[in-house]
C-alpha cells in the first residue's frame, strides 16, 4: 500500500558510543526515534522523522544517515544545541547499560508544536523525548491531534535516568497510552516501572480497544487485542548486543501493518493470524539487529 501518506516518528536522535570488549569504542547513530525511522526506511515504509536534529557535526552526520536511507527530514526541527550522546556498555548477555549525556543538548530545544507531514498515515512517538519535558508535552499534543485522523502508536522505551520519579513516569506514560491505538512495551520496561506482574497492561487496555504488545527478549513477544492473546517465539541468533532491537521490532511491526493497509483511520479490529504474522516478522527483524554492533536494522530482503 503506497498512497503517498507517511509514518511520522517522534523521539530522540543521538550518538551511541558503544563500548566494545577490546576496550575500544564505536560511535553509532542512535536514539529510539532515529532507530525506528531508520528501520522503517530500510523496510521500504514511507517515513518522516519529525524530532530534533542538532546542527553540529554529530547532528549533521545523523541527518546525512537518515536522508541517505530516504527518511523525509523536511519537518525535523534543527537546533544549534549540541547533539546528545549515550555511552552504551553491553553486558555479558548483550543487554546494554546506558550512561545518558543529555543535559544542555538538543533534547532541551523547545519545539512549540511538532510539524507533521501533510499526508499523515500514522504517528509513532517513542522514548523519553516523547514522554517528559517540553518535547514530551509537544509529543502528547501531537498524538492527541493525530488521534482520529491517523493511527497512533507509543513505545515508552523506559530509561529511568531521563524520567522524573517512577510514579510521575507512570502517569506520563499512561497519558500517552490513552492516545495510542498501538502500544509496544518490553518486559524490562514494565519491570523498570515497578510492574513485573504486568498489572499496568490491564490499566492501559482499559483506555479503549488497542493492540498492546509486550516484547519478551529471548521468549519472543505477545500481543493482546479484542479479548485475544497471540504469542510468538523469538528467533535463535548469536547476540552481539541488543541495542536498537526494540526499535527495530516496532518499525517492522508498523511496516508490515502499513503493507497490509492496517494503519491510519482503518486501524481497528485485527485477526489473530494476521497479528501473528506481524509479530513473527518483527521478531525476525529484531533478532537480525541483535547480531550486529549498535542499531543496524536489516533491510526487507534480509528478513
Amino acid at each position: 500500500m503506497t498512497d503517498g501518506r507517511r509514518i511520522a516518528v517522534l523521539g530522540e536522535a543521538l550518538v551511541d558510543v558503544v563500548q566494545q570488549a577490546d576496550g575500544m569504542s564505536r560511535a553509532c547513530a542512535g536514539g529510539s526515534g532515529l532507530n525506528t525511522a531508520l528501520a522503517l526506511a530500510r523496510l521500504n515504509a514511507p517515513v518522516a522523522f519529525c524530532g530534533v536534529l542538532s546542527t553540529d557535526d554529530d547532528g549533521t552526520w545523523l541527518a546525512r544517515i537518515l536522508a541517505g536511507e530516504g527518511v523525509d527530514l523536511a519537518r525535523a526541527l534543527r537546533s544549534d544545541l549540541p547533539c546528545p550522546r549515550v555511552i552504551a556498555t553491553p553486558g555479558a548477555d548483550g543487554s546494554p547499560a546506558y550512561d545518558l549525556r543529555l543535559s544542555g543538548t538538543a533534547l532541551e530545544a523547545a519545539p512549540g508544536a511538532w510539524r507533521m507531514p501533510d499526508a499523515l498515515l500514522h504517528l509513532h512517538a517513542t522514548s523519553f523525548a516523547s514522554t517528559t519535558g517540553v518535547q514530551g508535552d509537544a509529543a502528547w499534543a501531537a498524538m492527541a491531534q493525530a488521534h482520529g485522523t491517523a493511527s497512533v502508536s507509543f513505545d515508552p522505551n523506559v530509561r529511568l535516568a531521563a524520567l522524573p520519579s517512577r510514579a510521575q513516569a507512570r502517569a506520563l506514560i499512561a497519558a500517552r497510552v490513552a492516545q495510542a491505538d498501538i502500544v509496544k512495551v518490553s518486559a524490562e520496561d514494565l519491570e523498570a516501572l515497578g510492574d513485573p506482574s504486568h498489572e499496568l497492561l490491564q490499566d492501559w487496555r482499559a483506555h479503549g480497544d488497542k493492540l498492546v504488545i509486550v516484547t519478551l527478549g529471548p521468549d519472543g513477544a505477545v500481543a493482546f487485542f479484542d479479548g485475544c492473546e497471540v504469542q510468538v517465539e523469538a528467533s535463535v541468533v548469536n547476540v552481539r548486543d541488543t541495542i536498537g532491537a526494540g526499535d527495530t521490532f516496532m518499525a517492522a511491526l508498523l511496516a508490515e501493518m502499513q503493507r497490509d493497509g492496517a494503519l491510519g483511520t482503518q486501524c481497528g479490529r485485527h485477526e489473530a493470524p494476521q497479528v501473528a504474522r506481524w509479530l513473527n516478522f518483527a521478531v525476525r527483524a529484531a533478532a537480525l539487529c541483535c547480531t550486529r554492533d549498535g542499531c543496524d536494522p536489516p533491510r526487507r530482503e534480509e528478513i
